[in-house]
């Protein structure tokens, strides 16, 4: 029997690097068996609720497992970003748990209580519950420094956890007064699109976002442009039935002499064509949308009305 009680319990401790519930502890051994083994030193306190099975080795793992069985919560913020690989490892244990729920745990374990903690933004990772990797980014804006948060986003975009469009998606999801952590992630966002590292899918759906909240005719994006079978450029959004053209200039992209002259050959060049031409910027795109929609639809009225 004691044999028994012993292969019960390793069967469970075993993926938890060592640690049991109170409950899992009294389903294998029963109540009086699971008192004595806490008498014994069989079964060590680790969190309230949950025990160290003697012998175990004490890890950061069991450590960060250990506050979420006992908070019943998911592992999140930074420590999920240490375990997804997006910073540095350092040893912070930190779960998110509802509003609802005022779990007791041992120092230095850190609890959130989180009022959007939904079911679907969790996972498992190395045997725990853990916040997915979007979801992770953007907490960390709340527990992290900006640098720290900019270098997390870069290496989840580099090792393909996720891409632009997933965090941009999820922030303006979970976004809302007195969140600093989509704050954080917001303004880091906005200032890689000013750079135009590339993301033209990201263009293409600010622009059909845009259009669609401010009820504009759907744009063709990262339209070509051909006159007499011969290509003419290629603009990031248009009106073809009505030759408007709509070009997004980002610092970086366009900063060079020979690109500033490019982009003023090329315009030139619709223009000759009959076509008009409306610049913005990335900073007009992504903090006066208002403005761009205004414009946008100005233009058409006057190409309508000629």
């Amino acid at each position: 029997m004691q044999s028994e009680s012993c292969a019960a319990i390793d069967e469970v401790a075993g993926p938890q690097y060592g640690l049991v519930t109170s409950e899992q502890a009294v389903k294998a051994l029963g109540r009086g068996r699971k008192a004595r083994w806490i008498s014994e030193g069989r079964l060590i306190v680790h969190q309230p609720g949950v025990f160290r099975v003697a012998g175990a080795p004490q890890t950061w793992h069991q450590a960060v497992l250990g506050a979420a069985l006992a908070a019943e919560g998911v592992v999140s913020h930074r420590s999920a970003a240490e375990l997804w690989g997006l910073i540095q490892p350092a040893g912070h244990i930190e779960v998110s748990v509802r509003p609802d729920r005022r779990p007791r745990v041992v120092l230095p374990a850190v609890v959130h209580r989180i009022g959007d903690l939904h079911p679907r933004l969790a996972t498992e990772r190395l045997g725990m519950a853990v916040t997915d990797p979007v979801r992770t980014v953007i907490d960390l804006g709340l527990v992290a420094p900006k640098v720290l948060v900019r270098d997390a986003l870069s290496r989840g975009l580099t090792t393909k956890l996720f891409t632009v469009m997933e965090v941009t998606a999820l922030r303006e999801a979970l976004g809302r007064p007195g969140r600093n952590g989509t704050g954080v992630i917001r303004k880091i966002l906005e200032e890689r699109l000013l750079t135009l590292e590339g993301e033209e899918s990201l263009l293409e759906a600010r622009f059909a976002d845009l259009a669609r909240r401010f009820d504009l005719p759907p744009l063709s994006l990262q339209h070509e442009v051909w006159h007499a079978g011969r290509f003419v450029a290629r603009v990031d959004a248009a009106y073809p039935a009505h030759r408007l053209a709509i070009e997004v200039d980002g610092y970086s992209a366009h900063a060079s002499p020979e690109a500033f002259q490019r982009d003023r050959a090329r315009q030139n060049r619709l223009v000759a064509l009959g076509w008009m031409v409306l610049r913005f910027t990335w900073d007009d795109v992504v903090r006066r949308p208002s403005a761009v929609a205004s414009d946008i639809r100005a233009a058409l009225s006057r190409l309508e009305a000629a």
